[in-house]
């Protein structure tokens, strides 16, 4: 964790009434958000991670729930406005460091489409904090109930590029993408892959084993 904060961008709030203006600029540590077409150099945030102190989160957290907008930047992301919408959750807690008497505040808010099991499957739209080929073929076989072996990350990752059905979206302390696509579209890849000999079903019956993937392989930042 060397040099850590160096990865680290910078949420920006700041709300203005007819007798004062409150400014807070908190240490954000990981983002993932959409671009808007419209109005230009705005987004959707989607997942927003600060640390700060008692007040500064309880202001922030006051400002998710309002819906308010803020500011964000960090390495590879240029200063943008963004929001978490309706419906956003937050969750609070606690990062105790060493030579310090009182720990920091740490607050996660996720937006109701991030948060939600239903919303990718009823969408069309599959939202993934990481880009690497493994962790998006098991999200995608275990979100839409697709049959298929680990071994065919690789092949299912090429068929997203072929039918432009991946972008990457932007993201602070992460490497996020956006597939688009249904699971009818994807079972058709599928069995077009198997006749064609792209992927080849296993010799033997048998349960089959995925690999498990903790926060810290999901939580990457892009290399």
């Amino acid at each position: 964790m060397k040099n850590a904060h160096l990865r680290f961008g910078w949420l920006t709030y700041v709300k203005s009434t007819e007798k004062t203006t409150t400014s807070i600029k908190l240490r954000l540590d990981r983002f993932i958000g959409e671009v808007l077409p419209d109005p230009p150099r705005q987004a959707k945030a989607h997942l927003v991670s600060v640390i700060g102190g008692d007040t500064q989160i309880a202001a922030v957290s006051a400002a998710i729930s309002l819906g308010d907008r803020f500011m964000v930047e960090g390495p590879g992301v240029q200063p943008i406005r963004v929001c978490l919408e309706r419906n956003a959750q937050c969750f609070k807690g606690s990062v105790q460091l060493a030579g310090r008497k009182k720990p920091l505040r740490h607050l996660s808010a996720l937006s109701e489409v991030f948060a939600s099991s239903n919303g990718p499957v009823n969408s069309g739209r599959t939202l993934l904090a990481n880009s690497e080929t493994r962790f998006i073929w098991a999200s995608l076989a275990h979100v839409h109930g697709l049959p298929g072996m680990p071994e065919w990350a690789a092949w299912f990752a090429a068929e997203l590029q072929t039918h432009r059905a991946i972008t990457p979206v932007l993201g602070i302390g992460c490497a996020p993408v956006l597939v688009k696509g249904e699971k009818e579209q994807f079972l058709s890849w599928l069995s077009w892959g198997i006749e064609s000999g792209g992927v080849s079903l296993p010799a033997e019956t048998g349960s089959i084993h995925w690999p498990r993937l903790n926060l810290e392989d999901l939580f990457q930042p892009a290399n």
